[in-house]
């Protein structure tokens, strides 16, 4: 050692030691040596492991004399100075390249170039100090223990804790994204070469091969288990305690979630399945070629800086599921991609953090192993909590999509199940409702049809059905308000389409009792406290579709009443008299409402019947009679309305049938008489136009106006209205009808005239 050193160190020595010796006295040549072995060692630019260092034997001596407390301070402040000596500049150098990586905008593939060797070689570095002072205080503390010494001189673990600390002060306040980038490079890295080992492709190298950045033996890696199918056997059915529940506002878990939850199945099977079982070969050569990935892991462990970089890997992973949710899944919802995400979550994002928290198998670190439940434990909590979020903003959408979007209902109700989001289901189901549904803009139809898509839905949702209670309360508060609502729901149910009256018990559970204080259902359980307090589990249960939507008013009367008017205008228009169908609607609503409240309706069916009878009877006496009527009783039909058209007068042609039907039914029925309502009828009409005939059946006010184009070619508006009694204005668009059917043309302003040659 130089003078300077040497003075210094004899000076401190002398001062220390029991004896007191003259300043002509020095120190003994053992002490001297034993001074100069650990001196020599505080210096990196030395060996400290060289065999020539009789090291132990020093720090005895040192010991013997009473020095112990001492040496161990001046120990751990030479290292300190020497260390920031050496490790400042190399983080000054790395921060000053991160600003200049930023401010040059280069591609993920130039980072990759620039990122990895240089945050290895950097860890690197800090590995190396630490390595070497750290064997130092080893050395010291089990000499201390040996000799039976204070155990309060013991350096190592006041060493690391220094080292952690300054190293932390000194840190340039990019580390975190230097660290970021760094670790995200290697996931793209990891993500590639998983997906082509997945496809059984060999990738031939990768791009962590040769940049370790390291000079130090590389460590043998023990064989690493594959993540197995931890979330495909233990996620659907399992349920999350109260206390995994719970997630902060801006979507982080608090620190301490799940590290005290001992019964927590998933991540106990997943210790199971993984961590205590042997690796595969595939899972080999994945950690074959990760091989300066897990070095440099395990270095970080060993610095101390475990804790600070789960926290940049985990938020990193954070990001990535949260990109991967919403470019992958969003809007696609015709297939089942929640299993899809946990495949990808399975072997992408839980095997990178395996890889990353576990990087060496074969040592024991049960604090490593705690951390990696606890963070897979809450990456897969996240997963479901981003992916329910995104389908809960899209529920609106698939709703409207209904049926071909079910499979996106399920992967919801399996996320809620797990992340208990039913609260946020509800009030945003209920917030777009108001902004898109629930306004003047929307046709009562389309509220109609999104309400119905709606009771399946949320009865997949919530089988209980407080979520369709609450639902349909603010539906159908809305609904009250217009005059056709009504009218619109009968429509939805007994259109052709529509199956509501066959299956409109879809969803619903069966063998449930009326009364829920007298079941003694083995599976019964307490209203849930959000229930509807009007509003029992048994009826929310049995209310099928039709029963909620008839609901809206406090009675049936309004839908039976409008069920009496469609089927009314249907059995009018029915010239055929063909009415199965409509026989088999009301048989089905009959099991619903009774057979007494549709009285009136089966007297309108029957009224068909015997229309048909009494129609084929007058034909067959009278062969030519080409009069077919429709006969309804009077006090059984809606009130019949004729079109908004005046009475007017048919052509003597069509008149006479009419008479002689008239005189043929007073024959066959004495009893009875008829009220004609000609504008209600149809007539088949036969034209013959320069050598073309055209057949169409039209109204009977249409064939009066085309009739009086076979007395002469030309006619006015005018003359038309009073030869057939009819108002000019109601007339004008009637004629129009024949102009577009090109059998007219209109001349001048009112003067149509027939046109013989049609539209050619």
């Amino acid at each position: 050692m130089d003078s300077a050193t040497q003075d210094q160190w004899t000076k401190a020595l002398i001062t220390l030691t029991a004896r007191k010796p003259s300043k002509a006295e020095t120190p003994s040549t053992e002490l001297v040596h034993a001074t100069e072995v650990v001196t020599k060692v505080m210096y990196p630019s030395l060996d400290a492991t060289s065999k020539n260092l009789r090291v132990k034997g020093s720090l005895n001596v040192l010991l013997r004399k009473g020095l112990g407390r001492w040496i161990g301070d001046w120990m751990l402040d030479t290292y300190r100075k020497a260390a920031l000596e050496d490790l400042v500049p190399r983080l000054e150098e790395i921060d000053s390249q991160y600003q200049d990586h930023l401010a040059s905008g280069l591609t993920n593939e130039e980072s990759a170039q620039w990122i990895l060797p240089k945050f290895s070689q950097l860890i690197d570095a800090i590995h190396r100090r630490l390595f070497v002072s750290r064997q130092l205080t080893l050395i010291f503390d089990t000499q201390v223990r040996t000799m039976d010494n204070d155990p309060t001189l013991q350096v190592s673990s006041r060493f690391m804790a220094d080292f952690s600390a300054e190293l932390a002060i000194r840190l340039p306040p990019s580390f975190d994204q230097i660290a970021h980038l760094y670790f995200r490079t290697n996931f793209r890295q990891f993500e590639i070469l998983q997906s082509q080992m997945s496809l059984g492709h060999d990738a031939k190298g990768s791009q962590w091969d040769g940049i370790s950045g390291s000079d130090m033996e590389d460590i043998t890696l023990p064989n690493e288990q594959p993540v197995t199918n931890m979330l495909k056997n233990s996620i659907v059915g399992q349920r999350l305690s109260k206390k995994r529940r719970h997630v902060m506002q801006d979507g982080r878990f608090a620190m301490d979630l799940f590290g005290d939850d001992k019964n927590d199945a998933i991540v106990e099977q997943y210790s199971q399945e993984v961590l205590d079982q042997p690796g595969s070969q595939e899972s080999e050569e994945l950690s074959r070629r990760m091989r300066p990935y897990l070095d440099l892991c395990q270095k970080l462990e060993e610095i101390g800086f475990a804790s600070r970089m789960t926290h940049v890997v985990t938020r990193m992973l954070y990001e990535e599921v949260s990109g991967k949710i919403f470019k992958s899944f969003k809007k696609n919802w015709i297939v089942a991609t929640l299993a899809h995400g946990k495949r990808w979550m399975e072997n992408i994002i839980l095997r990178f953090l395996q890889f990353t928290l576990l990087p060496n198998k074969d040592q024991e670190d049960l604090t490593a192993s705690k951390r990696f439940k606890m963070w897979a434990s809450r990456l897969e909590f996240y997963f479901f909590k981003t992916f329910g979020d995104l389908r809960i903003s899209e529920f609106f959408d698939i709703i409207v999509e209904c049926p071909e979007s079910t499979p996106a209902v399920n992967d919801l109700k399996t996320c809620v199940e797990w992340t208990g989001q039913r609260e946020q289901l509800q009030i945003s189901i209920l917030a777009a409702m108001d902004r898109r549904l629930l306004h003047p803009g929307a046709e009562t139809k389309n509220i109609i049809e999104f309400y119905i898509y709606a009771i399946k839905y949320l009865r997949i949702m919530d089988p209980l059905g407080v979520m369709l209670d609450r639902t349909a309360r603010q539906i159908n508060k809305y609904l009250r308000t217009r005059d056709d609502t009504m009218r619109a729901i009968v429509s939805c149910i007994v259109d052709d389409s529509s199956d509501l009256l066959t299956n409109s018990n879809e969803g619903i559970p069966g063998a449930i009792e009326a009364d829920d204080e007298g079941s003694d259902d083995e599976n019964w359980a307490p209203e849930p406290v959000h229930a509807g307090p009007d509003l029992s589990s048994a009826r929310r249960k049995m209310a099928d579709i039709i029963s909620v939507l008839a609901s809206i008013y406090d009675t049936n009367d309004r839908f039976i009443e409008e069920f009496q008017a469609i089927l009314a205008d249907r059995l009018l228009q029915a010239t055929d008299f063909d009415v199965d169908r409509e026989i088999r609607q009301l048989e089905l609503l009959k099991l619903r409402f009774g057979d007494t409240d549709l009285h009136h309706c089966e007297v309108m069916l029957a009224d068909i019947a015997e229309s048909k009878r009494v129609n084929a009877n007058i034909q067959s006496f009278h062969p030519h009679m080409t009069v077919s009527t429709t006969i309804a009783s009077r006090y059984y039909w809606p009130e019949i309305e004729e079109e908004e058209e005046e009475e007017f007068e048919l052509p003597g042609p069509l008149q006479e049938m009419l008479d002689s039907f008239n005189a043929a039914f007073e024959i066959t029925k004495p009893a009875q008489k008829l009220k004609v309502f000609p504008t209600l009828g149809m007539v088949d009409l036969e034209l013959e136009l320069d050598g073309r005939s055209i057949s169409m059946q039209v109204q009977p006010i249409y064939a009066t106006i085309i009739y009086l184009f076979e007395d002469q070619d030309s006619w006015t508006l005018s003359e038309i209205a009073t030869k057939i009694g009819v108002r000019e204005e109601l007339l004008e668009s009637r004629l129009q009808f024949w102009v577009r059917e090109g059998l007219l043309r209109e001349t001048n302003r009112h003067q149509y005239e027939l046109n013989e040659q049609g539209n050619d």
